[in-house]
């Protein structure tokens, strides 16, 4: 009779425990939602090759891919990027010929590619893509 009182006695103390821990931990887990800042990246491109953006995040190492298509307005949203003052490595490849390109400060003309170095381009006024003739 000890035998099964005591047993009784465990398992209830078990249940016992199992729940209070239970809503312990329920009560402790909690999802945190961060939001980041972002800004547009647009584009211009009067031509009617499409061309391939590459941004390299130098501080992060992050990679961002876009596709401008042909023929977009000015001010056309490629995507998006953190709004920080991290610098990035920008490419350009055309899909055809050779145009001008620009990227915020950068520009070269008549080049199937442009790769500029050392750009912080986290703002809105910054995160612009050119593409013409």
């Amino acid at each position: 009779m000890k035998k099964v009182i005591l047993i009784l006695t465990a398992i209830i103390g078990c249940i016992i425990l199992n729940s209070g821990f239970t809503n312990l931990t329920e009560a402790k887990h909690k999802t945190i939602k961060s939001k980041f800042a972002t800004v547009n990246v647009t584009a211009t491109n009067s031509t009617t090759d499409g061309v391939y953006v590459k941004l390299e995040n130098n501080t992060s190492g992050g990679v961002y891919s876009f596709f401008i298509p042909p023929n977009s307005p000015s001010g056309t949203v490629i995507g998006q990027i953190p709004e920080n003052g991290d610098v990035y490595t920008v490419t350009l490849t055309s899909t055809g010929g050779a145009h001008d390109m620009w990227v915020y400060w950068e520009h070269q003309s008549q080049v199937t590619g442009l790769t500029v170095s050392g750009m912080s381009i986290g703002c809105s006024s910054c995160a612009r893509i050119n593409i013409f003739n």
